[in-house]
């Protein structure tokens, strides 16, 4: 599973907006929806941290509060240790280390490489073209690397207890 914040992703990460699409709609930034389509394209099961797109090859908490990497695992019935967060924010990082999940850090206008690393991100990288391009070097190459893959359709409602 990799679990991604809606926050850096946008709530739209199509390749191009549709003409006359509201002001408050962040452009995609470079890589992004190539990212998200590479990670499922891989056997991630991609889930967004908040609102997504319709038909985006991802999952999305409903509501993640206070603790969105706890609310996507729970989503589909996941283990810290088959999951990466892709986070954008000292916050997400500290999120991550937390939950005990791997956290891969894209910098933004906020949060930049040395205080995401001193979060606690395993890897840093300027944007989401930059890590696509190095995406077999990173926690994000193979999903197989980290236990089970994609969740079963029974496993996906919510964790069992």
């Amino acid at each position: 599973m990799t679990v991604i914040s809606a926050a850096l992703f946008g709530t739209d990460w199509r390749a191009a907006l549709p003409t006359g699409a509201p002001a408050a709609v962040r452009p995609p930034a470079s890589g992004e929806a190539e990212l998200l389509r590479e990670c499922d394209a891989r056997g991630w099961t991609v889930v967004l941290t908040g609102p997504g797109p319709a038909g985006a090859p991802a999952l999305t908490v409903a509501a993640p509060g206070t603790d969105p990497v706890g609310a996507a695992l729970d989503l589909v019935d996941g283990e810290p240790s088959h999951a990466v967060f892709v986070a954008g924010s000292v916050p997400e990082v500290l999120a991550a280390r937390r939950a005990a999940v791997p956290c891969v850090a894209l910098e933004t206008a906020v949060a930049r490489g040395p205080e995401l690393l001193a979060a606690g991100a395993a890897e840093v990288h300027h944007d989401a073209a930059a890590l696509l391009h190095v995406l077999d070097d990173s926690l994000l190459a193979r999903p197989r690397a980290f236990g089970a893959g994609r969740p079963t359709a029974a496993a996906a409602p919510g964790r069992g207890g």
